[in-house]
């Protein structure tokens, strides 16, 4: 949730959000998981989206590596560390690779 709110006060660029999950890209734009356990974070998604461009983007996956490692990095260090303008270390191999797979149409 801090990402996506710092993405829209540092930028004014469109909001691509990947997930590998059908379920949780149409939940932004319908109200499939507003009565789920994870409701409260939709709602506060859809809130932070509703004045910006927003681009879901399915991904397989395989290509969910980043987040997959950026997840482990907080839950192993027990912090939520920013970086802005630059790469974080744990995936600096990984970011050349997804960099160029990011597509806006």
């Amino acid at each position: 949730m801090q990402g996506m709110a710092l993405t829209i006060n540092h930028t004014t660029l469109p909001v691509v959000v990947q997930s590998d999950s059908s379920e949780a890209l149409a939940s932004l734009s319908n109200n499939a998981l507003v009565r789920s356990a994870y409701g409260h974070l939709v709602l506060e998604i859809k809130d932070l989206i509703s004045s910006r461009e927003f681009l879901p983007q399915k991904i397989h996956r395989s290509q969910n590596r980043v987040a997959d490692r950026l997840a482990n990095y907080s839950r192993s260090e027990r912090t939520t560390d920013v970086w802005l303008n630059s790469v974080p270390p744990c995936i600096e191999d990984l970011w050349p690779l997804i960099y160029n797979t990011i597509t806006l149409q």
